[in-house]
Parts: structure tokens; sequence; C-alpha cells
């Protein structure tokens, strides 16, 4: 089956399953009524939901489901419509919302503005005109179930974006308005707004390559595999972590990852012997990660991170749209839970970081990272046994200044 994914026409993952077929671990979806009966957790599993049914039921699981399917059994049947905007308004569903059934090129843009973000196409002949239909309008002018930015908005994040705009209190109201449109929209279509707005050269990806960054990273290639992404070498990094960024490069087929790190001046000037984590780890990460990170964002207006709320300390109350200093930063995974990363991790088939198989669940440097146990948070094996719980970059870059070093 051809699906429409974000004006990409690709085949589907996910299989329809009969009622009466066993669920394996493939990615499959059921029927309303199995999935309420049966559904588990043990593998990718979304929903085909009647449209005669109220979406009320579905919200213990909106969480796990990556893809709830709503079904227009013909063209003068529009319940699909209103089921879609409460599971995006009401519910804050933030997973993959398809139309399947009488989905006809003429809906496509009133299925868009409802929050559907992917399209059954019954024809293959049909793919082109779809993908043709989901571009054929770029403007919004008021704001609806498809997080999509009205049109004043979009004129001052552009400015924003081009650097005709300081920031300023105006302008961080502006980003927490921008944070709320966005915040029910799929992290793929956060990403793809933040490409559409910001000026091709001037948005950036940050990524430690570390034990989850790979689901962002498939995003953003999913996006454009051109988008700069910024690596920073400590010189402190777990070799299999090296390793790691370039299997995910070479998988993803980024085209321009940009390896970071302290200058050998900078180092010998203030960690001759290398033991500045032992004794002050707060200059340690300012000189091995926030001065060198502060120097490359130089050229950008924006950026991208891969953080979550349920990374828990400053990230426990994460916005989608941050202002940081003088730039825009997303975060298109905040309100992704750790199940939807799992889950992704699993339908796309994503390399595992290999020492994710040694029960570490977060990695930095060597020698502030252990591994954790269970029921430990996610990021307890960082700087364990201190209350450090951010190297600082993601604290107020901006308060760096590069050039005076």
């Amino acid at each position: 089956m051809l699906i429409d994914r974000a004006g990409n026409v690709v085949t589907d993952e996910f299989e329809k399953l009969p009622d009466d077929s066993p669920i394996g671990s493939g990615a499959v979806l059921l029927s309303g009524a199995r999935f309420l009966a049966e559904a588990s957790d043990s593998g990718p599993i979304g929903v085909l939901w009647p449209n005669d049914r109220d979406v009320s039921a579905l919200a213990p699981f909106l969480e796990r489901l990556p893809v709830i399917a709503l079904h227009f059994p013909k063209f003068r049947d529009g319940r699909a419509y209103s089921q879609a905007r409460q599971l995006r308004e009401r519910y804050n569903y933030r997973g993959e919302l398809r139309a399947t059934g009488e989905v006809l090129q003429d809906q496509f843009q009133f299925m868009l503005r409802a929050g559907f973000d992917t399209f059954e196409i019954s024809k293959p002949g049909e793919a082109a005109a779809f993908a043709k239909a989901g571009r054929r309008y770029s403007v919004t002018y008021q704001q609806t179930g498809d997080g999509g930015i009205p049109a004043a908005q979009m004129r001052r994040l552009r400015r924003i974006g081009q650097g005709a705009i300081s920031v300023g209190e105006r302008t961080a109201s502006f980003a927490a308005d921008l944070g709320k449109t966005l915040s029910a929209e799929s992290p793929a279509k956060i990403i793809a707004e933040a490409v559409r707005v910001i000026p091709k050269g001037r948005l950036a990806v940050v990524s430690s390559f570390g034990i989850e960054s790979a689901v962002l990273l498939k995003l953003v290639a999913d996006t454009d595999r051109s988008i700069p992404v910024l690596f920073i070498d400590t010189g402190w990094l777990f070799e299999k972590t090296l390793a790691y960024r370039d299997a995910l490069v070479a998988h993803f087929g980024l085209a321009d990852v940009r390896t970071i790190g302290p200058s050998a001046d900078r180092i010998a000037a203030a960690d001759p012997a290398y033991d500045l984590w032992a004794h002050n780890p707060d200059a340690c990460c300012g000189l091995r990660k926030v001065e060198p990170l502060a120097e490359a964002l130089l050229p950008f207006s924006a950026w991208i991170t891969g953080r979550k709320r349920y990374q828990g300390g400053h990230r426990s109350s994460l916005s989608v749209v941050e202002i940081d200093g003088p730039r825009l930063k997303f975060n298109p995974l905040a309100h992704a839970s750790a199940r939807t990363v799992a889950a992704i991790f699993r339908s796309a088939g994503l390399p595992q970081h290999p020492l994710s198989l040694m029960h570490y669940t977060s990695v930095g440097c060597v020698p502030c990272t252990t591994k954790t146990a269970a029921g430990e948070p996610v990021r307890a094996g960082r700087w364990r046994g201190t209350r450090r719980t951010e190297c600082g970059i993601h604290l107020g870059i901006s308060q760096t200044n590069p050039r005076t070093h």
C-alpha cells in the first residue's frame, strides 16, 4: 500500500491485520475493537478507528500509539474530520494521523488543516497528484488542527531567521506562542516547519550521537539530509560513540556533519593535565562543550535539539520552541515519550548505540558517565554523585562569548 507522508509517497511499513490473524512482532494496524481487547506492548501497533465511535476510548493509549487511521467511508461522510481535530486539539495526540477510505485530492488541503499528516493512496497512478496537492498551498491565515504557522507569525519568524529582528521580550513571547502552535504536532512536522521558515544555511542540528540520537537524525534526514549537524568531540568521548557517529552518518546519508571541539591551545592553557573534570566539572564542560558550540553556532539563526521532557531535570518543562540568546531553538521531541522513541527505533530498524547494550541509558564523556540500574532515571548515570544534570550547552549558550578566548 502506498501512502503520502509529508508530501512524499512511500510504501507503508504498517500492515493491516485481519481480526483472525495472529499479532507478530512487525508493525501492524488493528481494528478498533481488536486493539482495545488485545493490544500489548510487544511491537509497533496502530489502530484503524471507525468514524462512528468516540475517540475518547483511545485516550489511555495515545502515548503508545504511533499511528491512528481514521476512515472516510464515502465522500459525504466527514465525521473523521471531527475525530482528527479532537485528537489533535483536545487530546494533544502527536503521533501519525492517517486518512483512509474515500480520500480524494480535492479534500487533501482540508484534511491537512484538520490535523491529518498521512494519506492512503488506493491507486498507484494517483501518487504524484497527491504529492502535488500537498504542496499546493504554503500559507494559512488562521491557526487550525494541522499546526500550520499563520501568515503573520510566519513573516516574523522569517525576519528572526534572517537576523532582521533582534531578540527581546516581544520575540520571546512570539517564540512561546509559536511553541504552543506547534506543540500538538508530530516531531517530523515540527522539523519540517523549522526547515520551511528558517532560511537555508541558517538552521543547524546539534547532536551528541548518543543513545537516542538516531531518532532525531532519522527525522532530520527524512526532511533534508543537507542540514548541518554539529557534533562536539570533547576529547573525552567513548570510542564507541565516535564509531556510532560514523555509522549513523553513513546509514542516513547525512551530507554536512561538522565535528567541533576545543582547540589544542585552549586545552593546553586550561586543562594541561586533563584532570579538570575531576575537580571542576563545570569548567571542564565549559571548555570542552559550551565554548566550542557557541563558536560553531555563530553563523546560525536557529538550531534543533533532541531533548525530551521525560529525561527530567531542567528538561521536564521543555517547550517545543525556545529562545536561546539571539537564536530560536526547536525541540521537536520535547513531548515524545520513551515508548514512542523505542517504537521509532523498532519500526525504522535504527542502529543501536553499542553502549545501550551495556546498560548505558545516556552517554557523555568517559570520566563522567556510568551505567544505570533498572528503575533509575534515564540520565542518572551522568555526573553521578554530584548535583549536576546538564553540561551547560542548554542553559543559555549565548552567555558564553567565544571571541574572548
